[in-house]
């Protein structure tokens, strides 16, 4: 039998929320999907304390709870996901490249300075404590079993990336400077990927990969699938719903 969903993150929960409009809007006896979206000014701050004692704020802990009580969802998470793309959606000054272990990804970048992936993991790391704190924080409110989604691949297509970039990257020079090599870009989502699976192993997770479906044939995103150069569009949001419930 279909479950009601429910889905705490920031960004990437756009598209999963314009989804379940849609699906709401034709037909209002299905199982919903609903999404709280930590940062909304309802919630603020999102977080509270410091070091091992940061919460979720009170109000933020409550709306959680409350869906749970009331509905009993499917509770998943799109948490984080975009820490990769501060990294390599623009071209850096002085480029940069590294191999995957484990899996198979593309070659080293001959006119890039190579770098090793533990250098890479290590600046990943450094990045991650506001999203790591945000996942302990999902696991202590909303128990085991919590279902993280993999944040999107990137697309493929440089001048696609630029016409879709938001305030963020432009204000950061992506114009200017140009966008990362479509290697780099993959190579850096696969390796935060794996990261977060880590965490999430250690808090009791499944982890839920992108549906094939999503991906061309090299395994970036599909581009009519894309909101925007590094999210994903209500179509993106409905093959994730769609994953969730197969679960």
């Amino acid at each position: 039998m279909s479950r009601a969903i429910l889905v705490i993150g920031q960004s990437h929960v756009a598209a999963i929320r314009s989804a379940a409009k849609t699906r709401r809007e034709a037909d209002p006896y299905r199982p919903r999907t609903r999404v709280i979206h930590t940062l909304e000014e309802r919630y603020a701050p999102e977080m509270v304390g410091a070091g091992d004692d940061t919460r979720f704020s009170p109000a933020l802990e409550e709306a959680i709870r409350d869906q749970i009580a009331r509905h009993d969802p499917i509770r998943a998470s799109a948490s984080g996901g975009n820490v990769h793309n501060g990294f390599a959606l623009i071209r850096h000054p002085r480029p940069f490249d590294f191999l995957l272990s484990i899996e198979a990804g593309p070659p080293l970048d001959a006119a890039a300075e190579p770098i090793t992936e533990a250098m890479m993991r290590a600046a990943l790391e450094s990045a991650l404590d506001r999203d790591r704190a945000r996942l302990r924080e999902i696991a202590r409110i909303m128990g085991p079993g919590v279902i993280q989604v993999e944040s999107p691949p990137p697309l493929a297509d440089d001048a696609q990336i630029a016409a879709l970039a938001d305030s963020y990257f432009r204000d950061r020079g992506i114009s200017a400077q140009g966008v990362a090599p479509a290697p780099l870009r993959f190579k850096m989502w696969r390796l935060h990927a794996r990261i977060v699976a880590g965490y999430c192993a250690d808090l009791g997770f499944r982890y839920l990969p992108v549906p094939t479906e999503v991906r061309d044939g090299e395994g970036f995103l599909r581009p009519e699938l894309a909101g925007d150069a590094t999210h994903g569009n209500e179509a993106f949001g409905e093959a994730i719903i769609r994953a969730l419930e197969a679960m």
